[in-house]
């Protein structure tokens, strides 16, 4: 049976879920890596049952979308201009924009990120040159920290497992129940255990697309001090 729109007004909020019913004993509630809510029903359930239930699981629902929101990039808005502050691995880095017409180029040198750039005014082509560097970087740094943590999913994950980049607004990583792993290239920015803390918690999801006790059992087996290292990534990106 395909699954419907509903919601529940729990205070000043609306919580909107999709329900469908099913061939189970018992009410079940998942929320998902993207904040949506699903509710599965017994197919004798009373609508109005359902609704009660989940109302009485409100504060929770919105407790782990809550936790997921922890993931949304707090980077403000990058000016592109000569002296501004960049990101790279955790370290600060200042932009330094270079006359050239001879070449478009990126480099780290000293303290400086240094921009080659025809035009200091064409922020639009600055800006592309810098997130074209940071993608090729993430690429690198990404795969080779995705390859390091991989034998960890043997246990309780025996499929292959694909690792894909993209820059992305509202969370540092997801993962589907195709094995796909996404992280944001915006991580590449943040300090190196915190992109791997991302990967771990991401693998975890291979097993549990939730954040139930099983699926924080299975970090904490893993990644030990991830709260701390949560913590770190909560506060840096800022």
């Amino acid at each position: 049976m395909k699954s419907a729109k509903e919601s529940i007004q729990y205070g000043n909020s609306t919580i909107e879920f999709d329900l469908k019913y099913d061939d189970r004993k018992t009410l079940g509630i998942k929320v998902y890596p993207d904040q949506s809510v699903s509710v599965s029903a017994p197919y004798d359930s009373a609508k109005e049952k359902i609704f009660e239930k989940v109302k009485k699981k409100a504060r929770w629902i919105q407790k782990q979308q809550d936790f997921f929101l922890s993931f949304h990039p707090l980077t403000p808005p990058r000016r592109y201009v000569s002296g501004e502050t960049h990101l790279y691995l955790g370290k600060q880095y200042r932009l330094k924009l270079v006359q050239s017409s001879a070449s478009a180029s990126v480099k780290l040198k000293g303290g400086n990120l240094i921009v080659e750039t025809e035009d200091f005014e064409d922020k639009t082509a600055i800006k592309n040159q810098v997130h074209s560097w940071y993608k090729s970087k993430a690429e690198i740094h990404f795969e080779r920290l995705f390859d390091q943590w991989l034998p960890i999913t043997h246990t309780f994950y025996p499929n292959p497992v694909d690792l894909k980049l993209r820059w992305m607004k509202k969370r540092w990583g997801s993962c589907n129940e195709r094995g796909e792993i996404t992280l944001n290239t915006e991580l590449i920015k943040a300090p190196k255990k915190c992109i791997e803390y991302v990967i771990v918690h991401e693998f975890c999801h291979l097993a549990y697309l939730n954040h139930s006790r099983a699926f924080f059992d299975l970090l904490e087996e893993n990644f030990p001090d991830w709260r701390k290292t949560k913590y770190v990534l909560e506060h840096f990106m800022v």
